[in-house]
């Protein structure tokens, strides 16, 4: 993983030490998370007037992610930093269900108005 300038005056730095994939900025501005294999990592950084500094080395934010199998991007942080969401595949009928289900329903009123018609 690398960082650039912007406007990109040419200048890169390596932000990873064994290559990476998904970064996200933190919303805490001090990291730049991304995957590495089935962890996520955080490299720490610093801006001062114009020159990134980053830490000497990334550590290991979540030790085990999961999902990683698929090729997409499959996990972001909320934007208190505390959380991460990840999509990870149904595995095997044996597999322990999850603790938590997460719904999301688009286009609440119309559902509303469909189920609940005005005047009844």
């Amino acid at each position: 993983m690398y960082v650039r300038a912007f406007p990109d005056n040419g200048s890169q730095r390596q932000i990873s030490n064994n290559g990476g994939v998904d970064p996200r900025w933190s919303p805490n501005g001090r990291d730049l998370l991304y995957r590495s294999g089935d962890q996520i990592m955080a490299a720490g950084y610093t801006v001062k007037a114009d020159a990134f500094q980053q830490e000497k080395q990334p550590r290991v934010w979540i030790a085990k992610l999961g999902g990683t199998q698929m090729p997409l991007p499959l996990w972001d942080v909320d934007s208190s930093g505390n959380r991460v969401a990840v999509i990870t595949p149904v595995e095997a009928a044996g597999t322990p269900k999850a603790d938590h289900t997460f719904v999301l329903l688009e286009n609440f009123f119309d559902e509303l108005r469909r189920r609940v018609p005005l005047g009844k």
